[in-house]
C-alpha cells in the first residue's frame, strides 16, 4: 500500500527545512508535487556582493541569465540583497559601467520581493536607467521591508522620494555618502527625476518599524515635507550616540503616536545612565 500524504503536510514538512539547502534540493528531487515549494526556499534570498577582487557585474550577469532561462524562478525570489562593498573589500570603480548596463534587466525581473537590502551604493552617480529600475522596485506594492546602509546620495530626497506607501518596515544604517563624491551632472539628473516624481500625488508610508541612527535621514523624517506617517510607528530602533543625535531623538519620541510599542536605544553611554535614562525619555514623552 503506497501512503500518499496530504499537499498540507507536505507544504509544512518542506517549510521546516527551509535552512538546509541540501536537503531541499533532494526534495525538490522526489517528485514533481515537491518542486514548487522546495524551489520556493532555494531561491527566496539572493545576493549579491563583491568577490574577493572587488567584482559585482559577474554575478549579475550570472543571475540575469538564469533568470532568464528560468523566468518562473524569478517568481521565488522574495528578498533581494545587493551591496558594493563586503568583508574588507570595496566594488571596484571600473565594474560599475557593466553593473549598470546588466542590473536594470535584472531589477526588471524581480517583480515579488518583499525585502531590499542594499549597501554602499552611489545611487545619485548610477546611470538613470538604474534608477529608474531602482525606483520601480521601490513602488511595488509587494515591497514591505527595506535596509539600506551606507547610501551615497549628494541630497536626502534622492533616496527618500523612493519610500511609497506600502512600506511596513524601514532601516536606514551608517552615514549618507561621506565616501561618495558626484559631479554636478549627476546631481542635475537625479534632480530632475524627483521633479517629475513629485508632481505624482503620492499617499503616506505608514511604517511599522523603523530603525535609523542617522541624524540627517531624521532629521528629514521630522521635516514638513516627510512623506511617513510615524504616528503608525509601533516599533523604533534608534541609535543616539551624540548630543546632536540626543536632540533629534527626543523631538522624534515626542511626535510618536500611540501605537508604539517597543522602543529601543541604542548608546553606548546607557551603562552610566541607568534608571536616569528612563526617567529621561518618561519626561520627554509627555512633557
Amino acid at each position: 500500500m503506497c501512503l500518499v500524504l496530504p499537499p498540507e503536510l507536505i507544504e509544512y514538512i518542506i517549510d521546516y527545512l527551509h535552512d538546509s539547502l541540501s536537503t531541499l534540493c533532494a526534495c525538490a528531487s522526489v517528485c514533481r508535487a515537491w518542486v514548487a515549494p522546495s524551489r520556493f526556499h532555494l531561491f527566496y534570498c539572493r545576493k549579491i556582493i563583491p568577490d574577493s577582487r572587488g567584482i559585482v557585474s559577474t554575478h549579475i550577469r550570472h543571475l540575469l541569465e538564469f533568470l532568464q532561462g528560468s523566468p518562473h524562478i524569478a517568481f521565488c525570489i522574495r528578498e533581494f540583497h545587493f551591496s558594493a562593498c563586503g568583508l574588507m573589500i570595496w566594488m571596484l570603480d571600473s565594474d560599475w559601467p557593466q553593473v549598470n548596463a546588466d542590473l536594470p534587466h535584472l531589477l526588471g525581473i524581480l517583480t515579488q520581493l518583499r525585502k531590499l537590502v542594499l549597501r554602499g551604493i552611489p545611487f545619485t552617480g548610477l546611470a538613470p536607467d538604474t534608477r529608474a529600475a531602482f525606483r520601480a522596485l521601490f513602488a511595488l506594492p509587494c515591497l514591505v521591508d527595506v535596509e539600506v546602509e551606507y547610501l551615497g546620495v549628494a541630497k536626502p530626497k534622492h533616496f527618500t522620494t523612493l519610500l511609497c506607501s506600502s512600506l511596513k518596515h524601514l532601516s536606514v544604517a551608517g552615514s549618507y555618502g561621506e565616501q561618495f563624491t558626484f559631479n554636478p551632472e549627476e546631481i542635475r539628473a537625479a534632480d530632475e527625476e524627483i521633479k517629475a516624481v513629485e508632481l505624482q500625488g503620492r499617499s503616506p508610508c505608514r511604517l511599522e518599524y523603523l530603525s535609523s541612527g542617522n541624524s540627517v535621514f531624521m532629521r528629514w523624517l521630522l521635516g514638513p515635507q516627510t512623506m511617513i506617517d510615524i504616528m503608525t510607528i509601533r516599533t523604533l530602533e534608534a541609535l543616539c550616540s551624540s548630543r546632536h543625535r540626543e536632540g533629534l531623538m527626543a523631538r522624534l519620541i515626542r511626535r510618536l503616536g500611540p501605537s508604539l510599542e517597543n522602543l529601543i536605544i541604542g548608546d553606548p553611554r546607557l551603562e552610566d545612565w541607568g534608571a536616569r535614562f528612563l526617567i529621561y525619555l518618561v519626561i520627554i514623552k509627555f512633557n
